[in-house]
């Protein structure tokens, strides 16, 4: 074949690998998009920092433990929901390219190093991965740590190949970035210290993680300025989580099943093949092949460090991701989402040098193609969340009659926040019951069996003993609504502020 139209292929190979991830990232996104509480909750931040002028040092709660992270997903996020003038979906379009660029960083890692088609090949499989597109196509402060990681990983390798310690510095700012995203992106930090002791001289240690801390401390600052301003509340909050006793430390220390296990649970999560073999094959397939690329790669400088890469990210990111002891959510793996992929590619090179072998990344990658796109997003009917937010906000505005208002949600997953949102957005919020009760209160129920007398959200007590003046279905969404006004019978205690816990 001839080399200029060899070269045309792979470029038009390339523009399908782009157009596959830009379409499931992209579309139909608002209808996709989930618009819940959280993500309410994190759009009112956000609208502040240019309504109210208010820049936040603090970013949203961790999922468990009770402290915060760092402010850098809301700066980031700011820039987008500002330019689609406040619509919630602007950073999810973020998020999406984020997703977009974790693909193509992805792409040039394994093109740059192992060539193209393992590159193309395993681009296409990430792209696709459910799980993957899932956390690619929505706002949430996790979502952007695939491409970090990434990047970081990325740069530590280039620090390495090239010996030039300023890639460690990059590296560091990329760390400082992702632990502000999530906090388990703190075993991040041991990934690139194994990577760079088991790879450099010793002589270099000192210089290469000197830039590593000046870099995180760059991009961490913000978050180390509000500790140090508060004397450091939530540092002293995640001390006492990590060392309750409770939370981490391994329970079992046969430490080959916990990396295949995690692994295994992993797979099944992005690949939506629960309770089958297939991913335990993989887990131990990436992992035979692992040890065998060391052996083979051993008087290979620059492939070893590809394998030591690709295997202290992914196995012992699992390893380590193992010591905490609560339930892993698929969202933990964040920081591990491109690693299988990783080595994936590299297994993949070697089978592409024999042309009976190559047949097998190619049948795999058609199979996977068929699953992953089996279950995709768009197989679902679109929820159109930020559509029915909107709608049920503004029939809560219809109702109170262009008087002042509390509200109250009951649901049982969801929070206010959502419904705030457009509230305040619709020129009408509801009135703070710690600023002020009001002569009525609306109930939006989440479910039909909803009675909000004598509810115990203190929404709705702290309101006083009412009674219903008016109540309406909203069938298209399976929700009630209710006015609720003082009971004649009792004082009111409109026109005071309630407070919380009395």
């Amino acid at each position: 074949m001839p080399k200029l139209s060899y070269d045309r292929l792979k470029l038009l190979l390339f523009i399908l690998l782009i157009l596959t991830a830009v379409f499931f990232r992209f579309y139909k996104i608002r209808d996709y998009v989930v618009f819940l509480g959280d993500e309410g909750r994190d759009m009112i931040v956000i609208r502040d920092i240019f309504v109210k002028h208010h820049i936040p040092f603090l970013g949203p709660t961790a999922s468990v433990g009770g402290f915060y992270l760092g402010p850098v997903y809301y700066w980031m996020a700011a820039p987008f929901l500002l330019l689609w003038r406040f619509d919630p979906v602007g950073p999810s379009y973020m998020i999406a390219i984020f997703g977009l660029l974790t693909v193509l960083l992805l792409y040039k890692f394994l093109k740059e190093t192992v060539g193209f088609w393992p590159a193309f090949l395993v681009g296409l499989l990430y792209s696709t991965a459910p799980l993957i597109v899932r956390y690619s196509r929505s706002s949430w402060n996790p979502n952007p740590l695939p491409f970090f990681s990434l990047f970081l990983i990325y740069m530590t390798y280039l620090g390495i190949k090239r010996a030039k310690p300023i890639f460690f510095l990059v590296a560091g700012l990329a760390f400082g970035i992702a632990i502000q995203l999530h906090y388990l992106a703190l075993l991040l930090v041991l990934v690139f210290l194994a990577i760079v002791l088991l790879s450099t001289n010793w002589k270099t240690w000192p210089k290469s993680i000197a830039l590593y801390i000046v870099g995180t401390l760059i991009t961490f600052s913000p978050f180390l300025l509000f500790e140090a301003a508060h004397n450091f509340p939530n540092f002293r909050t995640i001390f006492e989580f990590v060392t309750r006793g409770t939370n981490v430390g391994y329970k079992s220390f046969n430490f080959l099943w916990l990396i295949t296990n995690t692994g295994n649970i992993f797979l099944e999560e992005i690949s939506h093949l629960g309770g089958t073999i297939y991913t335990k094959i993989i887990v131990w397939t990436l992992l035979f092949f692992s040890l065998y690329g060391f052996y083979k790669t051993r008087k290979d400088k620059e492939k070893k460090l590809l394998y030591t890469t690709g295997f202290i990210w992914f196995f012992g990111g699992l390893l380590l991701l193992r010591v905490y002891t609560g339930n892993l959510n698929d969202y933990y793996f964040g920081f591990l989402f491109p690693a299988p992929f990783f080595l994936l590619g590299l297994i993949f090179s070697e089978l592409w040098g024999n042309k009976f072998l190559r047949l097998i990344p190619l049948g795999f990658t058609m199979f996977a193609l068929i699953w992953f796109t089996s279950n995709a997003f768009f197989k679902n009917s679109p929820n159109k969340l930020i559509n029915q937010t909107e709608t049920v906000a503004q029939e809560i505005i219809q109702k109170t009659g262009g008087k002042p208002y509390n509200f109250a949600l009951v649901s049982d997953h969801n929070s206010d926040h959502a419904y705030r949102y457009f509230l305040d957005i619709k020129g009408d919020p509801p009135t703070q019951l710690e600023t002020m009760v009001t002569d009525q209160l609306i109930v939006l129920c989440e479910s039909q069996k909803c009675s909000p007398l004598g509810n115990p959200l203190w929404e709705i007590a702290a309101f006083g003993r009412g009674e219903i003046v008016g109540q309406w279905d909203l069938p298209k969404f399976g929700f009630k609504l209710y006015r609720l006004t003082h009971w004649s019978g009792a004082p009111s205690p409109a026109g005071k502020p309630a407070v919380k816990g009395g």
